[in-house]
């Protein structure tokens, strides 16, 4: 039976290179004391060193079961798992895993078992394929990653020199003690002390190989020491990257605020701007995040984010998942402070705005009454989505508040993709007119001037190119054009194919182009032209369109 291939990020691997870890570990602190004190081979250091060994074996064999991964793709070909793995890891892995004190056990072999013994550290050999894993932990999520490279620093540095200590009591360089765990205590303040360079002097080599040993760990203290400090600072400046970018680009503002001379209670509310950016989300700005994101991510976010409260609003039910994704994609996010008026009373609306944190309050023109108070996952000014009239009350933040906000212009243009939906919007504003009392405009009659622009008092937009149609679903049907240079929006006119009087469709499109949705049936001609605030441009040439 074969062995499946095992994803390297799965639970049982992530499990076991924890066990691996703990079992390496404790081999390097027993494998050295049982070196150093010449400790007899009690049945229970025998089962230890017979549960290490089958433990090291499996993990070779796992390691050559256990796929890669390349550009986020996982190879399984067994082939150059091996290679892979026998090029790296497995010799070191080997050598470790081979039980040399179980070859020379008998009195006859006395003198070999005591070279043999010295072959225990090759154990140690583990340490270096478990430095990956310990390089894994740095990715861990819930885990400050300066925190981690603190960690393993003190790790590393308890390890060399908990291996230090041992070559001191080797070379007898502790003075005799009752206990071996006296001895080693002696052994291990020695190292710290040479280590940190602090050196008391209260314990010294007394023979050659002493003096060679001593030197060689002063000058390794003085490289670990200048590591140390060098790797702590570090770590410590780097302990919070956001905060410190944080602080630059505020300290930036402050300089900007004092040079401007701000009045004092302006400078300290966006003070508390700031503050509230750091406490809700770090710093970082929303937007910026998302626009990295591939396509595919950003929407899983965004309708992670944003879907309940999307589908809540009455103008988009019985939307389809396409246009409620384009919607989402399109949402931008904003911030108010409190107090701030997000709407006003009588002013033209051209944006909505959904809630996601905070609270706003409803009230009319001069702030005497409240109608509501409007809470996250909730929304307002949908009307201006479908009609470009007066607000009808005042919104005010009550705390800071997290919004998203769609424009008129963006709703629109989204529109123009999903013709038979648009109709369904058409239909919400109608009723939304007659609700206000709003009826819409009779049609509206005008002259065409064929041999030029109307009368205006500077430059107005030249006439528009390449104007196409396609008739869609429904009789609908959609028009566009290139777009003009100066044109602030365009004016599409209609008539009947026999007819001498055009009508006004609109004058404040502001995208080249447009759905017709009650298109007639049978010929039909359209015109369009550029308008800005000097007048309107030449008209486009006649376009028919044939409506079955």
């Amino acid at each position: 039976m074969t062995m499946p291939v095992i994803h390297p990020e799965s639970r049982f691997k992530v499990v076991w290179e924890v066990y691996i870890l703990i079992m390496t570990v404790a081999v390097t602190i027993v494998a050295p004391l049982i070196v150093v004190f010449r400790l007899p081979s009690t049945p229970f250091l025998v089962g230890f060193d017979i549960l290490v060994t089958l433990t090291f074996a499996a993990d070779i064999l796992i390691h050559f079961n256990t796929g890669f991964m390349v550009r986020q793709e996982m190879v399984t070909d067994r082939r150059q798992i091996a290679l892979r793995y026998l090029k790296s890891w497995f010799l070191l892995d080997l050598v470790a895993t081979l039980p040399f004190t179980w070859f020379f056990r008998t009195s006859r072999f006395a003198a070999l078992n005591r070279v043999f013994r010295f072959f225990r550290l090759a154990r140690l050999f583990k340490l270096f394929g478990s430095s990956k894993i310990l390089n894994r932990a740095k990715k861990l999520s819930f885990v400050n990653p300066a925190f981690m490279r603190l960690f393993l620093l003190v790790f590393w540095i308890l390890v060399a020199a908990h291996l230090i200590a041992c070559g001191w009591i080797f070379i007898g360089g502790p003075g005799e003690f009752p206990t071996n765990g006296e001895t080693y205590l002696e052994a291990f303040y020695w190292t710290v002390t040479t280590l940190t360079t602090i050196g008391y002097g209260d314990i010294t080599p007394a023979e050659p190989l002493q003096f060679i040993f001593v030197i060689i760990i002063m000058l390794i203290g003085a490289a670990i020491y200048g590591f140390i400090i060098g790797n702590i600072a570090n770590i410590i400046a780097n302990l919070d990257v956001a905060k410190t970018q944080f602080r630059e680009k505020v300290e930036n503002v402050d300089t900007f605020l004092k040079y401007r001379n701000i009045p004092g209670d302006l400078q300290k509310r966006i003070h508390d701007y700031y503050d509230y950016l750091w406490e809700s989300r770090r710093g970082y700005e929303e937007s910026k995040l998302l626009r990295d994101l591939p396509t595919s991510l950003k929407t899983q976010v965004s309708f992670f984010l944003n879907q309940d409260i999307i589908e809540k609003v009455p103008i988009f039910k019985n939307a389809t998942r396409e246009f409620i994704r384009d919607i989402i994609l399109n949402l931008k996010p904003v911030i108010y402070t409190p107090g701030d008026a997000i709407v006003t009373y009588g002013e033209i609306g051209y944006e909505m705005y959904f809630i996601s944190r905070g609270e706003v309050d409803v009230t009319n023109e001069d702030g005497s009454v409240t109608y509501a108070t409007l809470a996250s996952g909730q929304f307002f000014g949908e009307i201006a989505l479908l009609l470009s009239t007066p607000r009808t009350a005042t919104v005010r933040s009550k705390v800071y508040c997290d919004l998203y906000v769609l424009d008129k212009d963006t709703f629109d243009n989204i529109l123009q993709r999903y013709p038979s939906f648009a109709k369904n919007v058409e239909e919400m504003a109608d009723g939304r007119r007659r609700e206000l009392g709003l009826e819409k405009d009779e049609e509206e009659f005008v002259d065409v001037v064929e041999d030029g622009p109307s009368p205006a008092s500077g430059p107005v937009p030249e006439a528009p190119e390449s104007v196409v149609h396609q008739l869609l679903d429904d009789g609908v049907v959609k028009i566009t054009w290139l777009p003009l240079t100066g044109a602030d929006a365009y004016e599409i006119i209609r008539k009947a194919e026999n007819a001498d009087k055009w009508t006004r469709l609109t004058a404040s499109m502001r995208n080249p182009v447009y759905l017709d949705l009650h298109a007639p049936s049978g010929g039909m001609v359209y015109r369009i032209r550029g308008i800005n605030r000097h007048g309107g441009g030449r008209w486009s040439e006649p376009l028919t369109v044939r409506i079955s």
